[in-house]
């Protein structure tokens, strides 16, 4: 798909709010659906506009420049270069690692509609698998929704380190980025590392061995989960005994006291959604600002694909469709939830698996796939 760039002016205190006090949006590594806002001296006449190599030249008034983007979606730069009436330079604006997403992607209904039809494709995927399977399906554009078992509590895994850097992120300030712990925020939502998690607890939250954290229960408060608990620090490989045998006892999805369902994952990932986009209800709900919850899904859209971290869904949807999203797997399970950024509009998935035994990554896999292609034929 060839870039475009359309440019146009807007005055200096609608760019100042869209800009939040940044001197340029989208900010390093923060996603966008295409507006960029660029502030400067008010000497400023004009600017050149750049992203993916595509220049446009345009007249600045009072040092605000306001551009649309559109293209492939996708990982780019932007920069904007702003020059006096002498052609000198006064201003060079420059965001690295910024994501573009749809414009389709700037939307968030809220479920209200079953897809009955879908209900029963979902159970019969669950069906052709074995052990406990959770689905859940969310057209955001629309307000759609289908699921399988979405009520079940399974053994969350690293799903509810969501939660935790949502609320870990409100005690960082406006722009976390600066915060000497947003390195454990990357850690966390790029690799899933149980060690991040565990340190940034212990800097911003109760701190381990204190029982529930106060971050992550106010980051579960403002995405709205309702069933899932984030009960302490992760046991990681320097704990004491970390890989004790278990007794024997078949595992069942409520044996956890870290938790969460499939419904619970969909509520959180459309809260963090809607914040961002933002709407009124989203940034209500949660209180938190657009700036940050992009962040987070900027973590969660260039998210490792290794291993067990890597989406389930990817070989279902169209290539190159972002994903911003959030794997969790323990012995006994493999999870995985997201938001697909596809052409007509996002689409929340989460599938939660438990066997017995030992977790199976290429049964998930398998079954993600099937519910991805089932979510786009709709």
């Amino acid at each position: 798909m060839r870039a475009v760039l359309a440019v146009g002016l807007v005055a200096v205190t609608a760019g100042a709010a869209h800009a939040g006090g940044l001197p340029l949006r989208p900010a390093p590594g923060e996603p966008f659906f295409g507006e960029v806002v660029a502030r400067g001296p008010v000497a400023a006449r004009t600017a050149t506009v750049s992203s993916r190599g595509v220049n446009r030249r345009m007249d600045a008034r009072r040092g605000v420049v306001r551009a649309r983007v559109s293209g492939p979606v996708g990982p780019r730069g932007v920069s904007v270069v702003m020059r006096r009436a002498d052609g000198s330079t006064a201003a060079v604006r420059r965001s690295a690692g910024v994501f573009l997403l749809p414009a389709s992607a700037a939307v968030a209904v809220p479920g209200r509609r079953r897809v009955r039809s879908l209900d029963r494709r979902l159970a019969r995927i669950a069906a052709r698998h074995g052990g406990t399977t959770a689905i859940w399906i969310q057209y955001v554009r629309t307000g759609r929704v289908a699921s399988w078992n979405a009520d079940a509590e399974f053994p969350a895994a690293s799903l509810v380190k969501l939660p935790l850097t949502a609320g870990a992120i409100m005690r960082m300030g406006s722009r976390p980025w600066l915060h000497a712990s947003w390195p454990e925020v990357v850690a966390v939502l790029r690799r899933s590392d149980d060690h991040a998690a565990n340190r940034l607890v212990d800097a911003v939250g109760s701190g381990c061995g204190s029982g529930p954290d106060a971050a992550a229960a106010d980051g579960l408060r403002r995405l709205g989960a309702h069933q899932s608990t984030y009960p302490g620090c992760y046991l990681t490989e320097n704990g004491l005994q970390p890989r004790l045998p278990s007794g024997g006892v078949s595992a069942t999805p409520v044996w956890s006291t870290r938790h969460t369902t499939a419904r619970d994952m969909g509520r959180m990932l459309f809260s963090l959604h809607a914040a961002a986009v933002p709407t009124r209800a989203g940034t209500r709900q949660t209180g938190i600002d657009p700036l940050r919850a992009r962040m987070l899904l900027g973590l969660m859209l260039t998210s490792e694909q290794v291993g067990a971290n890597a989406s389930l869904f990817s070989a279902g949807l169209p290539k190159g469709t972002p994903i911003a999203g959030k794997n969790g797997w323990r012995e006994g399970e493999q999870h995985g939830s997201g938001i697909a950024y596809t052409r007509s509009g996002p689409v929340i998935m989460v599938v939660l698996t438990q066997r017995d035994g030992r977790a199976s990554l290429s049964d998930a896999r398998a079954i993600g796939a099937e519910v991805a292609r089932a979510a786009v034929r709709g």
